[in-house]
C-alpha cells in the first residue's frame, strides 16, 4: 500500500480558555509522520556533501539505511512517500560538542578523571534533545565538562528523544575522553581553589605525571606482574593505546600546540581539538600533525582566552589543510549552527560544499562515525534533515529532521506564521574581500547609482544621497549634486541607514572574565545618578567588530541594582567619551521587580494539565521568584493579580519621593533625584528591564500609575501582552533569536512553542508594537542584523526587520530626528551593503558615522593578515 505525504503540514494551535495563547507540551512534540525506518523523500534539492547536489532529486530509506538517490525512484509497498518539493535535503547536522540531554557534566574534585563516564547520566526525555532536531541535528558528542585536565569519558549519540538510553549511543563510535586545558582547568576565577594546577605549566605536568603512572601500570601488567585493578590508569592506558580517542577543549594557540606535541610524544589520537579558538594561529603545525579542530564560528571576547578568537579562524585553518568542524558546545535551546557555517564562507570565502562539510561529514569524521553518517550515502545510516528553503539562508527553517529513517521531528506551526514567512531558496552570492575600501571624500560628497532604503519611504533604484557637513542634504533619484562634491559611484550597491544596538553596553564592558574591564555595576540598589557615558572606554575593540557588519550606533547602560542608573546613546567611531558618547542620560534604566502571579500558575496549570503534568510545584509560594522563569535581577513575589508586590511598591515610594524633591526647594542638593528629573517629567524614557508575562503587566500598571514615558527592555514574553503594549503604546527591546552556542535561543516556559524566540517579533510588528532589537552582548553585537533576519523566516517582514533596526530604535531613544532613517537633515550615518544586509551573504563595502568614512580594519582583520600567511 503507498501514501503520499505532503511536507506542507500546518496545525491549528490549540487554545487554553484560560490563557487563549498557543503552547507546546510533550504530546505536540511528537511528530505527526511515523515511517517506521522506511520512507521516500522526492523532488527535494539534495545536498549530498560527498557526491555532488540533486536537484528535483529523491532519496529513498529502508530498514534505517539509504538505499537509493537520484531521481523517478518508485516507493516499495507500503513505503511512504514525502513530496518535498522546494525544499531541501541535506544530511542531517553532527555536533562535536555538546552538553544537551546530559543530567550531569563535570568531576571536578581531582584533576584526572578518566574513569567516570557520562554515558550513565544520558537523560532522553531532555527537552534540549528534542531541541536539538529541532534545529536539523541528528549526531553530536555528549562531552564531560571542562573542569579537569583529563576528565571523564564522553558518548557519541544519535538524539532520538525519548527513547532508551541504549538506542541513542552509537554502538560503533570510538570512546572518547574530554582533556582541558587553560582557565577552566586553572581555576584562576576562584580564589578560594586549591587543587592542583593553577598554571598552564601545571596543567602540562598533569598530563606527564598521569602518562608515566598509565605506561608504568601497563608495563608491570606486560611483565606478569600481580598488580591491584586501577580504572583510572586502565582508562589512560587506553588513552596511549588509541582505544580511547581525545577531544581536547582548548583556546590559547600555545597551550594547542603543547597538546599537538604532547600526543605525538605519546602516540595518542586527537579527535579535535575543541573550541580551537586560535587554531588559526597554529594552522600548519596542526595540518602536518593530522589534528583536527572542533570551534566556534565566531564566539569570542567572554574571557580573555576568547579574546583573540576571530571569525576567520574556520577559514584560515581549512586552507592550511586542518579538518575543521563547526560546534554549539550547546546545552540547550534551539539553535542554527547551519547559519554558523555559512559564516565561514562569508569570513574567508570557503567554497559553499566545504561550508556544508564542516557541520556533517568533518564533525562525523572526528568522532569516528564517517562511514554510517555525515553525508547522504548508499548504505549510510538514514540521518537527514529537510529544511524551508536553502539552509544558509537567514530565511530558512528546519522542516523536518530523520534519524535512521525515522521522523523525530516535523515542523508544527503553533503561531499560524508560515503562510506569511519569508524563505529563500538562494542564500544569496558570497564574496571574499580582503578588506573594504575607505573612501577619501571631502565635506560635500554623493553617493550614486545605488538602490537607497531611507526606511520612512519607498526604496529609490537609482538613487542618490547627497551629504555635506556631515549631515543628508539631499536624497532622491534625480537630485543636484554640488560643484564641489565628491562622487562616489556604488555600483548598484544598497544604501541604508546604520544599524542600531538597542543594549550591547560596548565601551562599558569589555571582558565579561576579568572584573576589571566592567563598569556596568554599582554598589547600592537606588542609583539613578550614575551616568554610564562617563564610563566610555574609547578604545574597546568592540566599536570596529560591530561596525564591521553595519552597527554604527547603540545603547551603552548600566545593569545592576533596582535603578541602575542612565544609559547613554553611542556612536561607534570616535577618539573622546564626548566624540562617541552622542546621546547623553538617553534613558533612566530600572530592573523591574520580577512577578508572578496565582493568575499565571493558573494559567500555567491549564496548559500543563493537557499531558497530565503541572509546573505549580515550580514556583515557591513564599515571595521567591519561580526557578524556571530565569527572570532578571530582582526577585519579586507570588501575588494576587490585584496585589502589588512588596519591591514594586518600594520603587513607587522612590519615585514618589524623587518628585516630592524635586516639586520643593531641593535643599540640601540630593544628586539621585536631581536625576529623575527628565524622567519624571516625561522628557525622556525609563526603561524597564522585565521578561515574563505577570512583570510586563505589573510594569505597565507601573507606567501608568506613575506618569512615566517607558520602553521595556529583555522583554521576552512581550509577544503574550502584545495587544496590552500596542494599547498603550509602549514600545519594546526585544533580544533577537540566532544565538547558537551553550543555551541558543531558549523559551522563557518550557510550555512556549519551541519556535517562539523566532516568532516573537513578527507578533509584535502584527499587533502595531514599536519594537527594536538588542544584543545584549558587546562581542554579539556585529551579529545582530543577522540574528534578526532569522524571524522572517517565521513571519516578521524584511522591512519590518529594517525598521527595528533602524529608526525605531531611534525614536525609542529619542534619535529619531537625527538618525534612524535617510531622510534630509539627518546625521549621516550609512552603510553601503552588497545585497540584503540581513543574510550572511552579503558583506558592508563602505560606511559613514557623522558623514565621515570609517575605516572597517578591525582587531579581527588585523589578526587575519598577520595569521593567514603562515605556511
Amino acid at each position: 500500500m503507498k501514501y503520499v505525504v505532503a511536507l506542507a503540514i500546518s496545525f491549528s494551535p490549540f487554545i487554553s480558555r484560560a490563557v487563549d495563547l498557543p503552547f507546546e507540551t510533550e504530546s505536540d512534540r511528537l511528530p505527526s509522520a511515523k515511517f517506521n525506518g522506511n520512507v521516500l523523500f522526492t523532488h527535494a534539492n539534495i545536498l549530498t556533501v560527498t557526491k555532488g547536489n540533486v536537484n528535483d532529486g529523491d532519496l529513498l530509506i529502508l530498514n534505517g539505511k539509504i538505499a537509493k538517490i537520484g531521481r523517478g525512484i518508485k516507493a516499495p509497498d507500503g513505503v511512504t512517500t514525502v513530496d518535498l518539493k522546494g525544499k531541501f535535503l541535506m544530511p542531517g547536522i553532527v555536533d562535536t560538542h555538546s552538553h544537551r540531554g546530559l543530567d550531569g557534566v563535570n568531576e571536578g574534585g581531582d584533576s584526572v578523571t578518566p574513569e567516570s563516564a557520562v554515558r550513565y547520566f544520558v537523560n532522553p526525555e531532555s527537552k534540549n534533545m528534542w531541541q536539538s532536531v529541532a534545529s536539523g541535528h541528528t549526531s553530536a558528542l555528549l562531552l564531560h565538562g571542562s573542569a579537569n585536565a583529563i576528565g571523564g569519558e564522553s558518548v557519541v549519540v544519535k538524539y532520538k528523544y525519548r527513547h532508551p538510553v541504549r538506542e541513542l549511543i552509537v554502538p560503533d563510535a570510538p570512546r572518547m575522553v574530554k582533556f582541558a586545558l587553560g582557565e577552566n582547568v586553572t581555576q584562576k576565577g576562584d580564589d578560594t581553589s586549591r587543587r592542583y594546577p593553577k598554571s598552564r605549566m601545571g596543567v602540562e605536568s598533569v598530563y606527564r605525571r598521569a602518562f608515566a603512572a598509565a605506561k608504568d601500570y601497563k608495563d608491570r601488567i606486560a611483565k606478569g606482574e600481580k598488580v591491584t585493578r586501577d580504572l583510572r590508569l586502565e582508562a589512560l592506558a587506553d588513552i596511549l593505546d588509541r582505544k580511547i580517542w581525545v577531544q581536547c577543549h582548548s583556546y590559547r594557540s600555545d597551550e594547542m600546540l603543547m597538546m599537538v606535541r604532547l600526543s605525538q610524544e605519546y602516540g595518542f589520537k586527537i579527535g579535535a581539538m575543541q573550541h580551537a579558538l586560535e587554531a588559526y594561529k597554529i594552522a600548519p603545525e596542526m595540518a602536518k600533525a593530522g589534528v583536527g579542530a572542533g570551534m566556534f564560528a565566531d564566539l569570542w571576547g567572554y574571557k580573555i582566552e576568547a579574546y583573540d578568537a576571530m571569525p576567520w579562524n574556520a577559514w584560515i585553518c581549512w586552507k592550511a589543510g586542518v579538518l575543521v568542524s563547526i560546534n554549539t558546545d550547546g546545552t540547550g535551546g534551539t539553535t542554527a549552527l547551519n547559519l554558523d557555517a555559512a559564516k565561514v564562507m562569508r569570513y574567508g570565502g570557503v567554497p559553499e560544499n566545504e561550508a556544508l562539510k564542516m557541520i556533517t561529514i568533518n564533525p562525523a569524521t572526528e568522532l569516528g562515525i564517517d562511514k554510517r553518517t555525515g553525508s547522504l550515502e548508499v548504505g549510510k545510516d538514514g540521518d537527514v534533515s529537510i529544511w524551508d528553503g536553502h539552509p544558509f539562508s537567514v530565511y530558512s527553517r528546519p522542516a523536518m529532521t530523520v534519524i535512521e529513517g525515522e521522523a523525530y521531528f516535523v515542523r508544527r506551526d503553533a503561531f499560524g506564521v508560515d503562510a506569511v514567512s519569508t524563505i529563500k531558496n538562494s542564500p544569496g552570492r558570497f564574496r571574499y574581500q580582503e578588506s573594504p575600501r575607505t573612501p577619501r571624500v571631502g565635506k560635500t560628497f554623493a553617493l550614486v547609482n545605488g538602490t537607497v532604503y531611507p526606511v520612512t519611504g519607498a526604496p529609490i533604484k537609482g538613487g542618490t544621497v547627497v551629504v555635506q557637513d556631515g549631515k543628508i542634504l539631499a536624497v532622491g533619484r534625480d537630485v543636484k549634486i554640488p560643484s564641489d562634491a565628491s562622487v562616489i559611484d556604488i555600483g548598484g550597491k544598497s544604501v541604508y541607514p546604520g544599524f542600531i544596538d538597542a543594549g550591547a553596553n560596548i565601551g562599558l564592558n569589555e571582558i565579561s572574565g576579568i572584573a576589571q574591564t566592567n563598569d556596568s555595576s554599582e554598589f547600592g540598589e537606588y542609583q539613578p545618578d550614575l551616568n554610564a557615558r562617563t564610563a566610555l572606554w574609547p578604545e574597546s575593540v568592540y566599536y570596529g567588530t560591530a561596525r564591521m557588519n553595519g552597527i554604527t550606533n547603540s545603547i551603552c547602560r548600566p545593569l545592576s541594582g533596582v535603578i541602575a542608573g542612565q544609559a547613554a546613546f553611542i556612536q561607534h567611531d570616535g577618539l573622546t567619551v564626548e566624540e562617541i558618547g552622542v546621546g547623553n542620560k538617553a534613558a533612566l534604566v530600572v530592573n523591574f521587580p520580577t512577578v508572578i502571579t496565582y493568575k499565571d500558575l493558573a494559567q500555567d496549570f491549564t496548559c500543563c494539565a493537557v499531558d497530565g503534568w503541572n509546573t505549580i510545584g515550580n514556583a515557591w509560594l513564599d515571595g521567591r521568584v519561580s526557578p524556571h522563569l530565569h527572570d532578571q535581577d530582582m526577585a519579586g513575589a507570588v501575588v494576587a493579580e490585584t496585589e502589588l508586590p512588596a519591591r514594586i511598591k518600594e520603587l513607587d515610594a522612590y519615585f514618589d519621593k524623587a518628585k516630592e524633591y524635586l516639586a520643593g526647594p531641593r535643599a540640601p542638593r540630593n544628586e539621585s533625584y536631581e536625576a529623575m528629573e527628565p524622567y519624571v517629567r516625561r522628557q525622556k524614557v525609563v526603561l524597564l528591564r522585565v521578561r515574563n508575562a505577570a512583570s510586563i503587566r505589573a510594569a505597565v500598571d507601573f507606567a501608568k500609575r506613575n506618569r512615566l514615558k517607558v520602553v521595556l527592555s529583555g522583554a521576552a514574553d512581550a509577544w503574550k501582552e502584545a495587544s496590552l503594549l500596542a494599547r498603550e503604546r509602549i514600545p519594546v527591546i526585544i533580544e533577537p533569536a540566532g544565538r547558537v552556542a551553550l543555551g541558543a535561543n531558549t523559551t522563557t516556559t518550557d510550555w512556549d512553542p519551541y519556535d517562539t524566540p523566532y516568532v516573537a517579533a513578527g507578533i509584535l510588528a502584527k499587533a502595531g508594537v514599536v519594537f527594536a532589537f538588542e544584543s545584549a552582548d558587546n562581542s554579539a553585537s556585529m551579529n545582530l542584523a543577522n540574528r534578526a533576519g532569522q524571524s522572517c523566516a517565521y513571519g516578521l517582514k524584511p522591512e519590518d526587520a529594517i525598521r527595528a533596526l533602524t529608526i525605531n530604535a531611534a525614536t525609542i531613544f529619542g534619535q529619531d530626528k537625527l538618525r534612524g532613517s535617510i531622510e534630509p537633515g539627518k546625521v549621516a550615518d550609512l552603510i553601503v551593503v552588497d545585497g540584503d544586509p540581513l543574510e550572511m551573504a552579503s558583506q558592508v563595502q563602505m560606511e559613514f558615522i557623522g558623514g565621515k568614512p570609517v575605516n572597517l580594519a578591525n582587531k579581527f582583520t588585523a589578526l587575519r593578515d598577520k595569521y593567514s600567511v603562515r605556511r
